[in-house]
């Protein structure tokens, strides 16, 4: 059955200045089976949420480290101007116009002005780099892993759910416990007072039963914020808003029971396709491929780039001075008259080339050794990681086996002793109204019941979270079928 729809109230429209707020309606209850709220939780839990932009993040990084080694073509442009005022007749050492050469005689002088102009390609390509290989190599296992931990993530956010769910069970199945119990206490304490009217009982009896009847009355209380605690964290687990409450709709009962051995539950926790194994797997093989990276720092690279572009220049004279003068018979004579010219000139051209890097690395004061040294480390702890993740889920698969197993006798035995207490209750209040047994004998009576029948509810509680557990780590489904249990 698909997951009920949470109707939500239309918006009132905006109060006056100076009208009363108005409580917000509170929503009905959003009442639940098991399997709508794994539905419901699985497509808005944040956890999945937030491993999904865990793999798009990796397979972005991915992106990165081929892009790295991949030809890089650039569109590159310079343009310059400057002008310069010289009465020495030559310019030199200036990038933006080179070397120029001016008669200017005695006094003259020149003003230059250059505007030069550049658009081009360039292509850079790697040849050779010996960390494209491993960088690619732990990309693609960071992807792998990021994969695989999704595959986690959901059998984790499913439990939590169960597991929500049933603590909301238990919570909800302990409270008629507790109001049958304060609805028996609060007969005896009226056939308490009754018989000590007659004064046919001691005053004891009737303090015992009021105290009898303000336990009860505290392990209800007790138990009703157990429940809204369990319901809020179900509410939590299944990312609904704050506004909206939920319920359980199935009541507590045994789920069906675990078929499979320890050993084939073990086998199926540590196969090579859990995703846990597999996802710490794939960051080892990261990391040992980021050894190799950290050992390429130290190995030549090769790299070509080819260029070309065309190139255009404008040159100008706008004031070019010049003073001649005469010379007689090799003594300097005198100046003629100041000629005043211009002149501009203007081309272009192109070109293009290409150049062949080599790098290698001579000393790099110990980086690429302390590199490879890290590298190395990080790499053996991702051994140990696998290893710790393997005991852990043996630890886990045989504590959530051995409890499954423990709790169908405790289910058994708790509700034998729960029907053997109801009866033992009913005599015992037939004997104290009789006046053959004290009231003492009552009071152990209907603790022993309430005792029972929690002690019931709780074996169930494991029973259904044990099976929960080895559906975890074995990635089992849920069972369709919700039949009674073999006990």
């Amino acid at each position: 059955m698909a997951a009920q729809s949470i109707n939500t109230a239309a918006q009132p429209e905006p109060p006056s200045a100076n009208a009363r707020p108005k409580p917000v309606a509170e929503q009905p209850p959003l009442s639940l089976s098991l399997q709508q709220a794994i539905d419901l939780g699985m497509g808005r839990s944040l956890a999945m949420r937030n491993s999904s932009l865990a793999l798009a993040e990796s397979r972005a990084l991915q992106g990165l480290a081929r892009a790295r080694f991949m030809p890089k073509l650039d569109l590159v442009g310079l343009g310059t101007y400057a002008q310069v005022g010289t009465d020495v007749g030559f310019i030199s050492n200036l990038p933006a116009i080179g070397d120029l050469n001016f008669d200017l005689g005695g006094d003259g002088y020149a003003v230059v002005q250059n505007t030069f102009v550049n658009v081009g390609l360039a292509l850079t390509m790697p040849l050779i780099d010996f960390g494209r290989g491993p960088l690619q190599q732990a990309a693609r296992a960071g992807v792998q892993a990021a994969q695989a931990e999704q595959s986690e993530q959901q059998r984790r956010t499913r439990f939590a759910i169960q597991s929500a769910y049933l603590n909301a069970q238990l919570a909800e199945a302990l409270i008629p416990v507790w109001e049958s119990a304060l609805e028996v206490s609060t007969r005896l304490l009226s056939d308490a007072r009754a018989i000590r009217r007659e004064g046919l009982a001691a005053r004891i009896d009737t303090l015992q039963a009021e105290a009898l009847v303000e336990t009860d009355r505290q392990g209800l209380a007790e138990a009703r914020s157990q429940r809204e605690v369990a319901l809020s964290a179900l509410a939590r687990n299944l990312n609904l808003p704050a506004e909206q409450a939920v319920s359980v709709a199935e009541p507590l009962r045994p789920l069906p029971a675990w078929t499979l051995s320890l050993s084939a539950s073990l086998a199926k926790a540590l196969a090579e396709d859990r995703p846990a194994l597999e996802a710490l797997e794939q960051q080892r093989r990261a990391q040992q491929a980021q050894v190799q990276v950290a050992r390429a720092g130290a190995l030549p690279q090769v790299g070509l780039l080819l260029g070309g572009g065309i190139n255009g220049d404008w040159l100008n004279v706008p004031v070019l001075n010049n003073t001649p003068r005469v010379g007689v018979n090799g003594n300097q004579g005198p100046d003629l008259p100041t000629l005043s010219s211009s002149g501009s000139a203007s081309g272009s051209f192109y070109d293009w080339g290409a150049v062949i890097s080599l790098r290698q690395p001579l000393f790099d004061g110990g980086l690429t050794r302390e590199s490879v040294a890290l590298a190395r480390r990080r790499a053996e702890q991702g051994e140990v990681a696998l290893e710790l993740a393997r005991q852990t889920i043996t630890q886990q698969v045989e504590t959530f086996y051995a409890t499954h197993q423990a709790s169908g006798p405790q289910m058994r035995a708790s509700a034998a002793a729960a029907a053997a207490g109801a009866e033992a209750v009913r005599d015992a209040l037939l004997r104290y109204r009789a006046g053959v047994a004290p009231i003492t004998e009552l009071l152990i009576a209907q603790r022993n019941l309430q005792a029972a029948r929690s002690a019931e509810a709780a074996a169930i509680h494991r029973w259904n979270i044990s099976r929960a557990g080895l559906e975890l780590e074995t990635g089992s489904g849920l069972a369709q079928e919700r039949a009674p249990a073999s006990l």
